[in-house]
């Protein structure tokens, strides 16, 4: 596995059986030995090993990814590579089922509530934007106020998104409980190994978790991370009713697109 790392973190569990002549239990008990909750765990470390090298070798910190004499050629150069790996590592922390799965719940959902805050709240906006292109209502209430307003009038039609890349920020608790009273489906997106509140939390969708949480210049990894998460969601929801969806969009250019040729 370690001498074919890079073919691994492609790999399904049945493919590595296949692979290796071994059965999923042998594989399951292999990866409890060495500490890790499971293949998919045990994906995402490789990949972490496979992304922390490639930033290494190109002499690139996630936290601090240029310097003071980059040229800003050089600073373009890195950032590219910054974002590469940041979103292969970030690609490797994803359980094909469980993103299966989140984008037919929020496909069938009658509205989505995304609860954020601070730079995250970007993300978020742009995901609405995306949505609302196809006719699919998503709110992104932005105050600590609104968010609660919101969580109260939730019902079992809602869908909740919430995006904190620690998965610890301070008004993540009281909105998860009383969506549970609501019993609204939660959907949390956060960096890998970072669900605090399994009990509340019906699917959990990883980041890349190589980005510390305070010593570092911005958000560069987890940012592009999590947009790169909201970007597949957009994409396998658009994908579950294609033909509708096109044609709603061009239904609508002519009326959104003002512009005369």
């Amino acid at each position: 596995m370690l001498t074919h790392a890079q073919d691994v973190i492609h790999m399904s569990l049945q493919d590595l059986c296949n692979a290796l002549y071994f059965s999923k239990s042998a594989i399951h008990r292999f990866c409890k030995k060495i500490g890790c909750t499971g293949f998919n765990d045990v994906k995402v470390q490789l990949s972490q090993d496979l992304s922390n090298n490639k930033l290494t070798q190109h002499d690139i910190d996630v936290n601090y990814p240029f310097i003071k004499s980059d040229a800003p050629m050089d600073i373009a150069e890195k950032l590219v590579k910054l974002y590469e790996t940041s979103v292969r590592d970030t690609m490797a922390c994803l359980e094909p089922s469980i993103l299966q799965d989140v984008a037919s719940i929020l496909f069938h959902a009658k509205k989505i509530d995304i609860y954020t805050h601070a730079h995250n709240m970007h993300v978020a906006k742009n995901f609405q934007d995306q949505m609302i292109t196809i006719g699919k209502e998503v709110n992104c209430p932005v105050s600590f106020y609104e968010q609660r307003l919101y969580a109260l009038a939730s019902d079992k039609s809602h869908v909740a998104l919430i995006l904190s890349y620690s998965g610890k920020a301070s008004f993540i608790l009281p909105i998860l409980k009383k969506l549970d009273e609501k019993q609204v489906p939660v959907i949390l997106i956060s960096r890998i190994g970072c669900n605090s509140y399994p009990q509340y939390v019906k699917y959990h969708l990883a980041l890349s978790d190589t980005e510390k949480l305070q010593d570092r210049i911005s958000q560069y990894a987890s940012h592009i991370a999590l947009q790169y998460v909201m970007d597949i969601l957009f994409g396998c929801i658009y994908n579950l009713d294609r033909e509708r969806n096109h044609n709603y969009v061009w239904q609508a250019m002519d009326f959104m697109d003002d512009r005369l040729d």
